[in-house]
C-alpha cells in the first residue's frame, strides 16, 4: 500500500526524515509511559524535546497533550486509591491560574508574531523554553541524584497554590512540570504511593484544562489528533515495559541515561533557535 496517498495520514514536516519522525514520537512515548509506570522517577522530561527533534514546537506540544491525557488517565486508574487532597486543592487552584497565565503568555507571542511579520517567533521562543526548562529540571535532578537535598518548601496553601501555578504556567508552555509537582510533594514526607496517585490526578486535570487553549492556538487539529491517536498505542506498551524494569534494571543508571539525553535535546532546542 502506498502510504503516501492516504490523505488523512499525518506525514513529518518537510526536511525531517521518516524514520526520525516515527523514531522520535515513538521513543518519546515509550518514555512516557516509562515514567506513568513509576520507573525512573521524572525522566518523561525528555519526551517534549524528543518530540520537537521532529516536529515544530506548536505541533510537537499539540500532539503530546492528548497522549499525556491518555497516559495520565491510565495511571490514575492505576492509582486511584492513593491521593492527598489537602495537597491536591491548593496545588489544582495554583494550576489553573498558572494554565491562564501561560495562555496570555502564548496569545501574547502570537500577537507579537503577526504584528512584527516575524514568522518564527512562537517557534523559536517555544523551542528556547523547552530547552532551557529541560536544562533546569535536568540540573535539578541530577542535583538531588547526587544526595543533595533541595531546601524545603512550607507546606501551607499559599506555598501549593504558588508551585501549582509555576506547575501549571510550565506544563503549558512545555509539558514539563513533573519534577517541579514531584521535588515539592517530596519534602512533605508524602509515600510513594500517594505521591505517585496524587501527582496523577494532578496532571490529568491540568491537561484536561490546556484543552482549550491548544484549540484556540490551532495546535490540536483533526490531523493532530489522529497523530496523537496513532503513537498513543505506545503508551501501554511503555507502561508495561516500565513494570518489568522495576525489577530487572537498577532504576539510577536508566535515568542517568535519559537526563543525558534530555540535557542534550535541551541544549539542542536552545542552539537551533538561536540560530
Amino acid at each position: 500500500m502506498n502510504l503516501a496517498a492516504i490523505d488523512w495520514l499525518p506525514t513529518p514536516p518537510p526536511g525531517t526524515p521518516g524514520w526520525l519522525y516515527i523514531g522520535a514520537l515513538s521513543l518519546a512515548v515509550v518514555v512516557i509511559g516509562i515514567a506513568k509506570s513509576g520507573f525512573g522517577g521524572g525522566v518523561g522530561i525528555v519526551a517534549v524535546p524528543l518530540v520537537m527533534v521532529a516536529l515544530p514546537p506548536g505541533r510537537a506540544l499539540g500532539v503530546m497533550l492528548p497522549i499525556l491525557i491518555v497516559a495520565d488517565a491510565l495511571a490514575v486508574v492505576q492509582h486511584r486509591r492513593h491521593r492527598s487532597w489537602p495537597h491536591l486543592r491548593p496545588a489544582l487552584i495554583g494550576g489553573a491560574i498558572g494554565i491562564v497565565l501561560g495562555t496570555a503568555a502564548l496569545l501574547t507571542l502570537v500577537a507579537m508574531d503577526r504584528s512584527g511579520g516575524r514568522q518564527d517567533l512562537v517557534q523559536d521562543v517555544l523551542s528556547f523554553f523547552v530547552g532551557a526548562v529541560c536544562m533546569v529540571l535536568v540540573g535539578l535532578q541530577v542535583y538531588r541524584l547526587t544526595g543533595r537535598k533541595v531546601p524545603p518548601l512550607p507546606g501551607n496553601k499559599p506555598t501549593g497554590i504558588t508551585v501549582g501555578g509555576l506547575a501549571g504556567f510550565t506544563s503549558t508552555l512545555a509539558h514539563a512540570a513533573g519534577p517541579i509537582m514531584s521535588v515539592y510533594w517530596l519534602e512533605q514526607r508524602m509515600s510513594k504511593q500517594v505521591l505517585t496517585g496524587s501527582l496523577v490526578l494532578f496532571f490529568v486535570i491540568v491537561n484536561v484544562g490546556k484543552l482549550p487553549s491548544y484549540l484556540m492556538l490551532g495546535w490540536i487539529s483533526p490531523t493532530t489528533l489522529i497523530e496523537s491517536a496513532l503513537f498513543a498505542l505506545a503508551v501501554p506498551v511503555g507502561s508495561l515495559l516500565g513494570i518489568a524494569m522495576h525489577h530487572r534494571i537498577p532504576e539510577k543508571p536508566f535515568m542517568a541515561v535519559m537526563y543525558v539525553g534530555a540535557a542534550v535535546a535541551g541544549l539542542w532546542l536552545m542552539v537551533r533557535s538561536a540560530l
